[in-house]
């Protein structure tokens, strides 16, 4: 009995122990909000895809990836997801002339995962592996942006920083078959190290960052201004300068080298059309035809609902500017401003990267007046937004 109630008394002291070292540790919160939101997206995916027959495709849409005895993964490879795996199934140049104006990293990283799993390259081990790329580089992405936060702002705001940018209504695309969560990863590592003063290995992460993303381009004013901030030495800003942009430099050279042209990346976006399609159609549409926009062809909701997350975007700047570092707060207003003024298309997984604005609303939520219904009312409206966009991209619908 005695040594049965000491068992009792060890265990539960053991149980205590681990309680409190989960809620002191901001590693283990941050990944507690990741798991419990991407349960939550797998499942309804799967569940909606269960019961409810997939769309069917669009003229333009290229041929989605089905995994239909496997319903966790059917729901992540849609849309551009095609386009990354017929590039590392096939490289540039070879399907599409749009080819080009997907970045090279990602799909380098698929190609080369399935090299190394010894898996036979198909399309439907492509899809797979770039779904894995993306979660595996969301999970450590997290993590260490709540810890970036913390340093400056404390474990109250990096949590809800990290809840906001996991339930960010287009975050979905961290999990899908995307390079986004990519960009965040490498984006989020460059600000972590600049913070650390490890300018050349931060100007690295830009670069790669650079060759995911032609935004990969806005870290180096970013990380320059940083740097001088931090009063970094000149041969370390020279070395920001010059490493940073070395992923687009070398892709230019390389479209220039295979395909002639060492703007084809640019090309290839103007031959999907120019800024009347992308933004002036849809600012005459809204302007002049708002009933058409409302009852009219549905892909224009989704237009409507990325330029409502733009002027949120736009109104958080000056709060960025005033609360944050304005290494980040110009990085997060160069992805905002560049995207607006030129695509409302894809504005709402464009946007994803600006972490300013997570960590801006963030500060905004735990103050006195905010913290209450304001607070429940973001993170309802956001969590609603987040369900309907996921099931809409799981079933093929235009949500790009």
């Amino acid at each position: 009995m005695s040594s049965g109630k000491l068992t009792l008394m060890t265990d539960d002291r053991s149980g205590n122990d681990f309680i409190r070292r989960t809620d002191g540790s901001l590693t283990v919160q941050a990944l507690l909000i990741l798991i419990a939101t991407r349960i939550v997206l797998f499942g309804l995916s799967a569940f909606s895809l269960r019961i409810m027959p997939r769309l069917p495709f669009y003229s333009a849409q290229p041929s989605d990836l089905r995994y239909s005895t496997d319903l966790l993964l059917d729901g992540w490879a849609r849309w551009d997801s095609g386009h990354y795996v017929r590039i590392a199934l096939h490289g540039y140049g070879v399907d599409e002339k749009g080819s080009p104006a997907f970045f090279p990293l990602f799909p380098l990283l698929m190609r080369g995962l399935v090299a190394i799993s010894g898996l036979t390259p198909t399309t439907d081990h492509l899809g797979m592996v770039a779904i894995l790329i993306a979660n595996v580089c969301f999970a450590i992405a997290v993590p260490l942006f709540a810890h970036l936060v913390n340093h400056t702002f404390g474990m109250e705001i990096a949590r809800t920083a990290t809840l906001l940018l996991c339930i960010s209504p287009f975050s979905f695309f961290f999990i899908a078959g995307y390079s986004e969560s990519l960009f965040l990863l490498l984006t989020t590592l460059a600000f972590t190290l600049a913070s650390r003063r490890r300018w050349l290995v931060a100007a690295l992460c830009a670069a790669f960052a650079a060759s995911s993303r032609l935004t990969g381009l806005a870290l180096l004013p970013a990380l320059l201004l940083l740097g001088w901030r931090l009063h970094a030495r000149p041969r370390d800003l020279l070395g920001i300068a010059l490493l940073s942009p070395l992923g687009t430099v070398a892709w230019s050279a390389w479209c220039w080298w295979r395909l002639g042209d060492p703007r084809a990346w640019l090309t290839a976006q103007d031959n999907w059309g120019g800024w009347y399609e992308r933004v002036g159609y849809y600012l005459d549409l809204f302007t002049r035809h708002p009933r058409e926009t409302l009852i009219g062809d549905p892909r224009h909701l989704i237009i409507l609902l990325n330029v409502a997350l733009l002027g949120m975007w736009l109104v958080s700047l000056p709060w960025v500017w005033r609360l944050l570092d304005p290494g980040i707060a110009l990085f997060t207003t160069l992805l905002v401003v560049t995207h607006g003024a030129t695509t409302w298309i894809s504005m709402g997984r464009y946007l994803l990267p600006a972490i300013g604005f997570y960590v801006t609303f963030a500060i905004l939520l735990t103050r006195a007046g905010w913290n209450g219904w304001p607070r429940d009312l973001a993170i309802a409206s956001s969590c609603i937004l987040l369900a309907m966009l996921t099931l809409l991209f799981g079933h093929g619908f235009w949500v790009i």
